[in-house]
């Protein structure tokens, strides 16, 4: 019978663990420019994973980085892309938007009308207004057809179903345009409100069913909660993944959905985490984010990304500081206490209903109205105050905070010593509970069932923030002026030795041991035990630019990522912490598959770092130039004396601010790449000398993947008095002013100096002429002096063209002038 209760229990913990599994992880987006109309009921992506946002002022563009809005004369209802065009369908007509890589995108209009819908049918573009159809011919930029029929009534809808048009009408329901006409659908419900590509093409409709179209068959989805679509009706859904779709609903957020099952995965609405539970539109972008458009901007929801929210369940209150998992049960300290996250009861009250919902239990419902509970977060008695560390000791969980140590017993607790408490460590070599207070060091051993004192440490005074141990089995105390290396035989205490640190900015100490070494970190700096009584700086590892030591493990931030020596931990994609800069927790939890992670934003999220997600695969593009008006779509060319530039980059990610690095180099200039950073996408030029150049850029994710390098072409042009055909025109004006001296000096020999004069003028010229022409077939990048040293080179070479030049012109010149004055004598 024991047997049975435990096999019992544990098959009650490994339910109530995975029904615990934390809401998706959201993310929040809207313009920086308040006076931007955000609110959008249209979205969509391009090819480069740039996102568009329909508004009542025209079109939102986002990359992940940058916000910028395209102004159209009236509230825009529809967009479509047909390759790198973006046709869009509103109040002021239908128009599209000018090339992406255009100095100043504009809206251009296309035809006059007032369209609410606008899609792709081979090499046309379809208008749909409530009296007609119009077909759009880009090639003539002309109208190519017209459907007009009073019959139809009134349209409402345009869809693309399996790239064909179907349009919604009054009178005749759905129709699909084919040979220039409608004609009539009897494989998909008149009723339909969206379609959306994927596995299968998902359809809605306004009864609230979900169906599947393949094959020109139309399957019903059967939903297990049908009753929340009912209740909360259905206006938008998307394909997530292939095993996974999301609707949206007008009052009840986004509900997640196995496609294959009909199981609902999720619930995502106000109550964790959606600002809004009134969905506009919904849009799932390339890496298998859910957009979300509501009244307050856009939610991205990402199911792929591997942390699980667990700070939106009702009942936490506080600042959080730890978390823990015990026997598959959620515990979580805060400023005011300790929590405990449990199955909330059946209540048949609206709000609890809604309150209690953060994730979907698989527990059958107890009747078709009935919702099954969700959970809540529950006060363990007893524990007052904040609760700073919550660690596993002999499978008993120790609580330890401002009030004192405490050991958890379900929703209560037991005081096992009173007083402020600094830290908490079990040693394995002594099996003793060693705890630090703000005056001395105590050590406690488990009798039975209760905790008594052993004054093992008793002589150290001195408040210690960290302890740990290391393989040699000795145990190591930090303080803030020294570190206390315990010694230990077999379980007992031989020597206790006290080793002078340097901590000139009275950190709060932490240490860990890795392999055979020990090292602790202060003040900024790593030091390393020298195993002769001292710590020296270790300059291996870079300098901490944060650090914590929290659920016995040591952790640093070394400007770019989260990393720790600890094995334990290594298999987990690490990487991914890099999403939150600034964090103040990170804890393995009981089974050490997953981490507890709080971030300075005060949320909780378990990081399943064995999940493959993806970060980014949208391609790296240049996005402007800044500093002059350059058409990106040409042959880039940049004038010299315009002053400073600088040219843009972006690789589109959605997971947040400057998580994508970036790296350049320019070929000619330098020979070495720039150091990885967030703000290498801005690349600048205060100068750069005439001739042609090629800048390389290649960025790179969270996870580490680096892109294809991307490669721009452009030209510094000279100013235009140090181009080869203005030398050319100084050359002919010179030419044709000698020849008119000649003339002037057959008349009279007073000329003949001025004549000399141009001529050599024009031999400068010429000589200047062909320099320039001929550096600039060579195009070579150096310094001043590499330049002239190349101008003098490039002038010998064409020395022989010059002396013959100025021989003949001379020989010339006075040649005229000796027959002249012979002419003149004989006369």
């Amino acid at each position: 019978m024991h047997k049975f209760f435990s096999l019992l229990a544990l098959l009650f913990a490994s339910y109530f663990l995975q029904a615990q599994t934390g809401t998706y992880y959201v993310s929040h987006f809207t313009p920086p420019d308040d006076r931007i109309d955000f609110r959008s009921r249209f979205m969509l992506q391009d090819d480069h994973g740039e996102l568009y946002f329909a508004n009542r002022q025209g079109i939102l563009e986002f990359d992940g980085k940058n916000w910028s809005e395209v102004e159209v004369p009236g509230a825009v209802q529809a967009i479509a892309t047909k390759g790198a065009d973006v046709y869009v369908a509103g109040v002021a007509g239908g128009g599209k938007l000018n090339k992406k890589f255009e100095v100043h995108r504009t809206y251009i209009s296309l035809i006059e009308g007032n369209f609410i819908g606008v899609g792709i049918s081979g090499d046309l573009v379809l208008f749909l207004a409530a009296d007609q159809l119009m077909a759009f011919d880009p090639r003539t930029n002309q109208i190519s057809w017209t459907i007009k029929d009073d019959s139809n009534g009134t349209f409402s809808e345009l869809f693309t179903i399996s790239d064909e048009i179907y349009v919604r009408s009054s009178n005749k329901g759905l129709q699909k345009v084919q040979d220039q006409k409608l004609v009539p659908v009897s494989f998909i419900p008149a009723n339909l409100v969206f379609a959306d590509a994927g596995k299968a093409t998902l359809l809605g409709m306004d009864d609230n069913h979900v169906f599947m179209l393949e094959n020109s068959k139309a399957r019903k989805l059967e939903l297990k909660d049908s009753s929340y679509l009912a209740k909360h009706t259905l206006t938008s859904g998307a394909w997530v993944n292939d095993n996974l779709i999301a609707l949206g609903t007008l009052k009840g957020g986004v509900i997640f959905v196995n496609a294959s099952t009909g199981e609902t995965e999720q619930i995502v609405d106000y109550l964790n985490g959606l600002p809004d539970n009134e969905v506009y539109a919904l849009l799932a972008d390339g890496n298998e984010g859910l957009w979300v458009s509501h009244e307050y901007g856009f939610t991205r929801i990402a199911p792929q990304v591997p942390f699980r929210s667990f700070d939106h369940f009702p009942g936490l209150a506080g600042n959080l500081l730890c978390a823990q998992t015990f026997n598959g049960n959620v515990f979580v300290g805060t400023t005011l206490g300790l929590f405990e996250l449990v199955q909330a009861t059946v209540s048949t009250s609206p709000r609890t209903e809604i309150a209690s919902r953060g994730h979907r239990s698989t527990q059958p419902t107890i009747n078709a109205e009935a919702e099954e509970p969700g959970y809540v977060y529950k006060r363990i008695a007893g524990i007052d105050g904040k609760v700073t560390q919550l660690v596993i000791v002999n499978n008993k969980l120790i609580a330890a905070g401002v009030s004192g140590v405490f050991e958890v017993e379900g929703l209560t607790s037991r005081t096992v010593l009173t007083g402020s408490v600094r830290t908490v460590f079990f040693s394995p070599s002594l099996q003793q509970l060693i705890v630090g207070t703000a005056q001395q060091t105590k050590t406690l051993n488990r009798v039975g069932a209760n905790w008594q004192e052993t004054f093992l440490l008793d002589s150290i005074h001195e408040p210690i923030s960290h302890a740990f141990e290391d393989r040699l089995e000795n145990v190591w105390l930090c303080g803030k002026t020294h570190i206390y290396k315990v010694e230990t035989i077999e379980g007992e205490i031989t020597e206790i030795e006290s080793i002078a640190i340097r901590n000139p900015s009275q950190d709060e100490t932490v240490g860990l041991a890795y392999g055979n070494e020990v090292y602790v970190a202060a003040s900024g700096q790593f030091s390393i035990y020298d195993h002769k009584a001292a710590f020296v700086k270790f300059d291996s590892l870079p300098g901490p630019r944060k650090y914590f030591a929290s659920g016995g493990y040591f952790w640093f931030h070394d400007g770019t990522r989260w990393r720790t020596v600890d094995s334990r931990v290594q298999s987990l994609k690490l990487e991914w912490l890099g999403m939150f800069p600034n964090l103040r927790y990170l804890a393995p939890d009981q089974a050490a598959n997953n981490l507890w992670v709080i971030t300075a934003s005060n949320e909780l999220y378990r990081f399943s770092g064995t999940v493959a997600g993806t970060a980014t695969n949208y391609p790296l593009y240049l996005r402007e130039i800044k500093g002059q008006e350059i058409n990106l779509a040409d042959q880039i060319e940049v004038e010299e004396h315009q002053g400073a530039i600088t040219f843009e980059f972006i690789q589109p990610a959605y997971l947040g601010l400057n998580l994508t690095q970036y790296r350049y180099q320019v070929k000619g200039l330098n020979t070495e790449w720039s150091a990885w950073s967030a703000s290498n996408n801005q690349v600048p030029f205060s100068y750069l000398p005439p001739g042609k150049y090629q800048l390389m850029v290649q960025s790179r994710d969270l996870l580490g993947n680096e892109s294809k390098v991307e490669q721009i072409a452009f030209r510094v042009l000279p100013p235009y008095w140090q181009r080869w055909w203005f030398y050319a025109l100084e050359f002919s004006v010179f030419s044709l002013l000698v020849a008119l001296s000649l003339r002037l000096g057959r008349a009279n020999t007073r000329y003949r100096f001025v004549s000399q004069i141009l001529s050599l003028l024009t031999i400068v010229m010429l000589v200047q002429f062909l320099q320039t022409a001929i550096s600039s077939l060579i195009g070579l990048k150096t310094s001043p002096v590499i330049d002239f040293i190349i101008q003098v080179f490039v002038a010998l070479a064409i020395f022989p063209v010059e002396i013959f030049a100025r021989d003949a012109m001379m020989k010339y010149v006075e040649g005229k002038y000796r027959i002249r004055h012979i002419w003149d004598k004989d006369k």
